[in-house]
């Protein structure tokens, strides 16, 4: 009987947790289901909060539209073009290109201000100008259409130095570096009246466009100024030892060119003569350049002079001065290979001024 009864208490056990069993996996079920449905509901939210952003963008990012810059040329003359334009709406900056006749237009400049001003022009010259405004949004740059192309004419300015004296003009000039300072000191006894000297001890051809140390009337002039203040109808120029040691000849040929540009543009008729550069000794110092370098510079003189109008090549002092290998000779040795002796100062300025002489009666 115990048995029997025991049995059916474990039975009545059994199938008590079997039901609990069952309850606890249908509530499990039930769970996932619910966790389920709860994870698509947030996705189709998040999706639909992200379309909604989407279209809000959409209509914040409306495209900038900045109109044509109108331009106004205010001022037109010699090295300088001055121009301005109206204010473009939404526009931070401006872009300015240039054209001159036969090439293509090219970006000169960029700036914030709505004016700019052009001093790379010359006289008598045609010049094309746009101008483009435009804004950087959100990392792209917009830009309006380019303006209108403006035509300038550079109207060209006449320069001409002060009046002199009559007591400071001078019909011959000669410029220089070290070999001009010996001619001031050896042989001014033999200048003739209506000569000048214009020196700088070390100058280059750079030097004399670009280095103020002459004063007069209260300014301090350019070995070039100076030149132009004195009215010459001729000028000597024996300048390029300081430099002829740069194998080549170009920056001084290019300086050169423009000296002879700016004393034209004061007298167009003036002469101009470059001198070739001496020889130097067998056992020159070390600062001096070599004689095949020298005679490169003085094969480039002897080519400018050529191609420009009223501008002469001189060398015939120089078999004065040199020995039959080349060399300077020892007469006109000044000590260091590549200085004049006193002497050999006179002789070369003795020869300057018979050449002067004959080119005056040539022109005549």
């Amino acid at each position: 009987m115990r048995r029997k009864k025991l049995g059916k208490r474990i039975g009545i056990i059994a199938l008590v947790i079997a039901i609990m069993l069952q309850f606890q996996a249908n509530d499990w079920g039930l769970s996932g289901k619910t966790v389920k449905a709860a994870s698509t509901k947030n996705t189709s939210v998040a999706k639909e909060k992200q379309k909604t952003n989407a279209t809000k963008k959409k209509k914040k990012k409306k495209k900038i539209k900045l109109s044509r810059p109108k331009v106004k040329v205010k001022r037109k003359r010699e090295q300088k073009v001055k121009f301005s334009w109206k204010k473009v709406k939404k526009a931070k900056s401006y872009i300015i290109y240039k054209k001159e006749q036969g090439k293509k237009f090219r970006k000169i400049y960029k700036t914030s201000r709505r004016k700019f001003v052009d001093t790379n022009t010359k006289g008598g010259k045609k010049y094309y100008y746009r101008v483009m405004a435009c804004r950087t949004v959100r990392g792209k740059t917009v830009t309006s259409r380019k303006s209108k192309t403006v035509t300038v004419l550079v109207k060209a300015v006449k320069k001409e130095p002060r009046k002199l004296p009559k007591n400071e003009k001078a019909e011959v000039v000669i410029c220089g570096e070290c070999y001009v300072e010996g001619m001031d000191l050896f042989a001014k006894s033999i200048l003739p009246k209506n000569y000048r000297l214009v020196y700088k001890v070390g100058i280059s051809t750079y030097g004399l466009l670009n280095t103020n140390y002459i004063p007069y009337n209260g300014m301090t002039l350019t070995a070039v100024e100076r030149i132009a203040y004195y009215h010459p109808k001729r000028v000597f120029f024996l300048v390029g030892m300081n430099e002829a040691a740069n194998p080549n000849p170009e920056n001084t040929i290019n300086n050169y060119k423009k000296i002879i540009s700016l004393l034209k543009s004061v007298n167009p008729k003036i002469e101009i003569v470059l001198i070739s550069l001496p020889p130097v000794g067998r056992n020159h110092v070390s600062g001096f350049a070599n004689n095949t370098q020298i005679n490169k510079y003085n094969a480039a003189y002897k080519k400018l002079a050529k191609e420009k109008k009223n501008v002469y090549y001189y060398d015939g002092y120089r078999k004065k001065l040199t020995d039959s290998q080349g060399y300077l000779k020892s007469y006109a040795d000044g000590g260091d290979g590549g200085h004049w002796s006193s002497r050999a100062t006179v002789d070369v300025l003795k020869k300057i001024i018979k050449y002067e002489k004959k080119l005056a009666k040539e022109k005549r």
